[in-house]
């Protein structure tokens, strides 16, 4: 299951009501010794289990904030792990969150990763990240997933005629981006898509197999819905685009634009200018990060999902605001070493439990002032991620 397409809570039944329950895994019961006087603290009842299968059974039993798990319990074979908890029918979209350490093995980290784990925490677990997560969790932060930073705010994409996680689809790239995409087949569902967010929508997007008036006639009459009415339209079509006199369309070839610039040009529409994000420079990365914005003395933790030359991308239940400067520190823990820099916050998608839109969590950090020395180790990296 997509971290970004979890069922939502209130669709499969479960009451509305946050849980008080924190689900703990961990064998050496080291993790549960440390953090259970400060989830009770706070107001958490505990539950401590020993291995996945115990938890995946817990989780039989009730519905937890989040789950808790010890990198030490993890199957060192590359077993399932946490994908156990996430295939759960009932209760697979409870949020996990892994402990590390400075020397966990990365292949576990990613094992966790692949099995739909949201969240990271570089040990010892600080208190102050604990409860940032248990706020989100609990509703008692702002539960809407844009904060009022307009020009690095992600935008939300109306997709008509493409289904969710098409491979080398336009909707998984422009999510890859940080942006939030509503997906239709028709332009019925469309229309009720729309009705049904109730936020804004920065872009309509189509897909069009030919340049024809009839499709652009669809277009318009899409168009005609009222919250619709003024909001820039890109049409890509399967064809050659010649000319195309409809006042308020764009149209956009798939066939002559690779699509780096197909995907340029879709950014431009949508005022972002995203080109040390670029998704075909790309590499999956999987290891801790820890970052605090400049001026502060408290670092959070989190992992990296994917890296490139400009870019670092994190998933966590609780990114930096969009926008904010930080201070970087990338640990490569199958080297023992910890790479440091600074970033800004180019989008940022904290987690809401009510989410109708597809979306990654977490953040994309731009690199800035980094020195040569540091640019050519990310560059070494990235062409050995390539080439395992």
């Amino acid at each position: 299951m997509s971290f970004a397409t979890h069922a939502l809570s209130q669709q499969s039944g479960v009451s509305a009501e946050p849980s008080r329950k924190v689900l703990l895994v961990d064998q050496a019961k080291e993790l549960r010794l440390y953090l259970t006087p400060l989830l009770r603290a706070v107001g958490c009842e505990v539950v401590s289990v020993d291995n996945m299968l115990a938890a995946r059974v817990e989780l039989g039993r009730c519905r937890p904030l989040m789950v808790v798990v010890d990198w030490r319990v993890l199957p060192p074979d590359g077993s399932p792990g946490c994908a156990a908890l996430r295939s759960h029918a009932q209760h697979g979209d409870v949020p996990i969150l892994v402990v590390v350490g400075e020397h966990t093995p990365s292949e576990l980290l990613e094992t966790c990763v692949r099995g739909g784990a949201e969240d990271c925490l570089l040990g010892p677990v600080r208190i102050t990240e604990l409860q940032a997560r248990l706020d989100v969790l609990r509703e008692r932060t702002p539960g809407s997933p844009l904060w009022p930073v307009e020009r690095r705010t992600p935008r939300t994409v109306l997709l008509v005629g493409e289904a969710p996680n098409t491979p080398g689809g336009l909707g998984a790239d422009l999510e890859a981006c940080g942006h939030h995409l509503l997906y239709a087949s028709s332009t019925e569902q469309a229309v009720a898509r729309v009705a049904g967010y109730g936020e804004p929508i920065h872009l309509l997007l189509t897909r069009a197999r030919v340049t024809s008036a009839e499709e652009m006639m669809r277009v318009e009459r899409l168009r005609t819905e009222a919250r619709l009415a003024r909001v820039p339209t890109v049409v890509v079509a399967d064809d050659d685009v010649m000319e195309v006199p409809m006042l308020g369309q764009v149209w956009l070839s798939a066939r002559t634009l690779a699509p780096r610039h197909l995907l340029s040009r879709i950014n431009g529409q949508l005022q972002r200018n995203l080109a040390a994000l670029l998704v075909d420079e790309r590499v999956p990365f999987v290891c801790p990060v820890e970052y605090r914005e400049v001026g502060s003395f408290s670092w959070s933790s989190c992992y990296s999902s994917e890296l490139s030359p400009g870019a670092l991308f994190v998933r966590t239940l609780v990114p930096a605001r969009p926008g904010a400067a930080l201070e970087l520190r990338i640990h490569l823990s199958t080297i023992r070493e910890v790479l440091e820099g600074p970033g800004i916050v180019t989008w940022s998608n904290p987690y809401t439990a009510r989410r109708t839109a597809s979306y990654p969590l977490g953040m994309g950090i731009q690199f800035l002032g980094m020195s040569p020395r540091r640019l050519m180790h990310l560059r070494e990296l990235i062409r050995g991620t390539r080439l395992m």
